[in-house]
């Protein structure tokens, strides 16, 4: 019920809003609209069932449903309204991008330790359906109308969120909450934190550190900036009222390395003037605010051993894994179901149940809590690979990318990009969250559009 009235509400919240600029709707103005509509009912993650293979337990992050979503439903729209506004110019795609997805896909279903394959077909047609998504999407619409329509669409989920936050913990109205957490985590109704339009306290943390990357980008690249610095305090404000541990030190690392990057951006970083003058000063700041303020209560005195059982006992799951199967894994989305088929609970862990809240149910139900394991646990070596390459060069590229002459939007999005890269790589170190639907889409997003931007999303590209 909350998830349909809440999407009933941003269709009249855009409806309205296309109304009052319905004599300035250019087909930039139209798809900075479109854009920012997905962005904001991203942060539910609702979809009807197409598909829906009835297991017991999820054997990975991408579930075992396939579901049609909102983006699948306003895309067809969108290209209706705007057909005789628009040019069809779809982007080149290199024989070795078809070629790597083509390989991707047939070895994991042909993966002979896949014991998941229906799983893992539901996780390739999820992907498959959204990358289809973004390159039609890229290829009709300005990097800048994109830019834009992040914006505005991360501008009402902060705004949202940091409503809910209040409603909940603050004032304890559960009710407001409840609305949109239909299915919820294992240990999601026992914990404090503010859970948002989200399942789990710490889906709500990830999500929001990644918004607070972005509007600390937009500021230091002086784009919105009092506003930015504004949503960026708000965003901050739910992110901690989330008491997700990873999700700040995550954000906190993320903010330090943008501002570093930014400040140094035209000299070496570690010059001895910007070790003293910037890293340091930061690094010690940190410190200071985990610390010395309220903010300490959530590392100091919590369930912080019982946490940390629990993910070493995910940890060993996934060596077990990967010690056997070190190439190429057990397949897309089907790491679960190998350890439950493949580990025996009892024998390994002995009397854990007595230590840990329900171990064994939670091992078995909830993918491992770190995103590196759980590559290397179904893409092996071979497939996580690409994947560090690409953030390393994302990284070696940074100063490149925002110091060149490119439009504004492609700097900032280049910036952002790097503060996911931080915020997925840490946050993902104790937590699956990152993979989860909702941070996926944005972040599968920013590195669609930064990959293909620089060369094929400029101002010449344009269609009207």
């Amino acid at each position: 019920m909350g998830a349909i009235l809440f999407i009933f509400l941003s269709v009249l919240i855009y409806t309205t809003k296309i109304l009052h600029h319905s004599r300035q709707l250019t087909f930039d103005k139209w798809s900075e609209i479109f854009i920012s509509f997905f962005i904001f009912t991203n942060c539910l993650g609702y979809g009807l069932p197409l598909v829906d293979l009835d297991l017991p337990s999820v054997n990975g992050v991408f579930g075992y449903k396939f579901r049609m979503e909102v983006y699948m439903i306003i895309t067809p729209v969108f290209f209706i309204l705007m057909q005789q506004r628009m040019q069809w110019k779809l982007l080149p795609i290199p024989w070795y991008v078809l070629l790597g997805i083509i390989i991707f896909c047939a070895v994991n279903i042909m993966n002979p330790n896949n014991m998941a394959v229906s799983s893992t077909i539901i996780a390739l047609a999820q992907l498959l359906c959204y990358i289809i998504f973004l390159y039609i999407i890229c290829s009709c619409v300005t990097i800048e109308s994109m830019m834009r329509g992040i914006y505005e669409g991360l501008l009402y989920t902060t705004i949202l969120q940091a409503f809910l936050t209040v409603c909940y913990p603050i004032l304890g109205i559960t009710q407001v909450v409840d609305l949109f957490r239909e299915e919820v985590s294992i240990r999601a109704e026992q914990r404090p934190g503010a859970p948002g339009t989200f399942n789990h306290p710490n889906s709500l943390g990830g999500y929001m550190a990644f918004v607070i990357t972005f509007f600390t980008s937009c500021y230091l690249m002086g784009y919105h900036k009092r506003k930015s610095l504004i949503l960026s305090i708000v965003a901050f404000f739910v992110l901690i009222f989330t008491f997700s541990r990873t999700a700040l030190l995550a954000t906190i690392a993320a903010v330090i390395v943008l501002i570093v990057i930014y400040k140094t951006r035209h000299s070496s970083i570690f010059t001895i003037r910007n070790i003293f003058t910037i890293i340091l000063p930061l690094l010690l700041g940190s410190v200071a605010l985990i610390f010395l303020t309220p903010i300490r209560n959530s590392f100091i005195g919590s369930n912080m051993d019982e946490m940390m059982l629990a993910r070493l006992l995910h940890f060993y799951c996934g060596y077990e894994i990967i010690t056997e199967h070190p190439f190429i894994g057990v397949g897309l989305n089907a790491h679960l179901e190998y350890i439950r088929n493949t580990i025996s609970f009892g024998s390994m862990f002995g009397d854990v149940n007595k230590i840990f809240w329900r171990a064994e149910e939670f091992m078995f139900s909830n993918p491992i809590h770190n995103i590196l394991l759980i590559c290397l646990s179904e893409f092996g070596i071979i497939g996580t690979l690409p994947v560090i390459f690409f953030a390393v060069r994302r990284l070696l590229r940074i100063k490149k990318n925002i110091n060149g002459e490119g439009v504004e939007a492609y700097k900032i999005l280049s910036l952002f990009s790097i503060g996911l890269i931080c915020c997925i790589g840490i946050h993902g170190m104790a937590d699956w969250a990152p993979f989860s639907t909702l941070p996926r889409n944005l972040w599968i997003m920013v590195f669609f559009i930064t990959a293909v931007g620089s060369r094929c999303l400029s101002e010449e590209k344009r269609s009207y």
